[in-house]
C-alpha cells in the first residue's frame, strides 16, 4: 500500500500515459474543482468546455476503445432519460404531440443542459478512475483528512468487489458443466442457487477476514504516504486551476450560451 512509487491505474495493465505520473492529490483537486464549475455555471459553455477536455484527455491516454465506450455507457444513458423526461414535463411551448404527450421547446433545451452536465461530470470521474490506481486515490483521500473508515470502507469494498465477481464466475462456470444452464426452466432455478450460495459465500470470507485481521492486531488498511509535489505535479495544479476557471469566468461573463 506504499504511495511512494509509480503504479499503473487498476485493471489497465502497462497502461502508460502522462496522466498516470502526475500526483493523485493534484488529480483529485482538479476533478473536484472541474465538478463544482460544471455544477455551478449558469451557461453551458462550462460543461461544453469540460466534457471536450475530457474527452481529448480520454483520447490521448491507452486506454483501449472497447472501455471508454463502457466507461460513458452509463452516464449516457442517464442523460437521454433526462432530456427525454425534460421535454415531456418541464413545460413551455409544445412544438410536437408524440402520443399522449406534449414535447415543449423549452423542456428541451432545459433537458440538453443537464444531460451535458451529467455526460462532463461522468467523464471527469472517468479519467479520473482510468488514470489513478485506488491505492492512490486512498492516499490522497487520507492527505485530505477524509474519515479513516471511510477511505478503508472503500479499499476494502473495491477489493471484494473483484474477489465476488471471480468466485461468481467459479460457481457458474461449475453450474454450467453439470447442465444448470441447458434450459430456460434450469437455468432460472440455477440462478436462484446461484445468488444464495454467493451470498452465504461472500458473508462467511468476510468474517473469516474480519476474524484474521483482529488476531493479527491489523492496523490500518491504507499505509504509507506520498511524496512532495514535484514540478511537473505543480505546472499540472497551475494548468487544471486555469482551464477550470477559464469557462467559469466566461459563463459569469456573459460569453456562454
Amino acid at each position: 500500500m506504499s504511495g511512494g512509487h509509480r503504479h499503473q491505474p487498476d485493471g489497465f495493465p502497462g497502461q502508460v500515459s502522462f496522466l498516470a505520473g502526475i500526483d493523485p492529490r493534484v488529480k483529485l483537486a482538479a476533478a473536484a474543482a472541474f465538478l463544482v464549475v460544471n455544477l455551478t455555471a449558469p451557461t453551458a459553455l462550462a460543461p461544453a468546455a469540460t466534457a471536450a477536455l475530457m474527452a481529448l484527455l480520454m483520447l490521448g491516454s491507452r486506454t483501449p476503445y472497447r472501455r471508454r465506450l463502457l466507461m460513458i455507457a452509463f452516464p449516457s444513458t442517464f442523460a437521454i432519460f433526462v432530456i427525454a423526461s425534460q421535454t415531456v414535463f418541464h413545460g413551455g411551448d409544445v412544438f410536437a404531440t408524440l402520443g399522449p404527450f406534449d414535447l415543449h421547446r423549452d423542456g428541451l433545451f432545459h433537458g440538453l443542459f443537464m444531460s451535458l452536465r451529467i455526460i462532463a461530470g461522468g467523464l471527469v470521474i472517468v479519467v479520473l478512475g482510468v488514470s489513478t490506481p485506488l491505492n492512490r486515490l486512498c492516499l490522497a483521500l487520507k492527505w485530505f483528512r477524509a474519515p479513516a473508515t471511510f477511505v478503508e470502507v472503500v479499499l476494502l469494498t473495491y477489493r471484494y468487489i473483484f474477489d465476488t465477481r471471480a468466485q461468481l464466475l467459479r460457481m457458474r462456470d461449475a453450474q454450467r458443466a453439470r447442465l444448470g444452464w441447458s434450459s430456460a426452466r434450469r437455468g432460472l432455478g440455477s440462478s436462484r442457487m446461484l445468488g444464495g450460495s454467493l451470498f452465504l459465500e461472500v458473508y462467511e470470507r468476510g468474517l473469516r477476514s474480519a476474524e484474521a485481521m483482529r488476531c493479527r492486531g491489523a492496523g490500518p488498511v491504507v499505509a504509507g504516504s506520498l511524496p512532495r509535489l514535484g514540478r511537473i505535479d505543480k505546472l499540472a495544479l497551475l494548468a487544471a486551476a486555469a482551464l477550470a476557471a477559464a469557462p467559469a469566468l466566461l459563463s459569469l461573463s456573459g460569453a456562454g450560451l
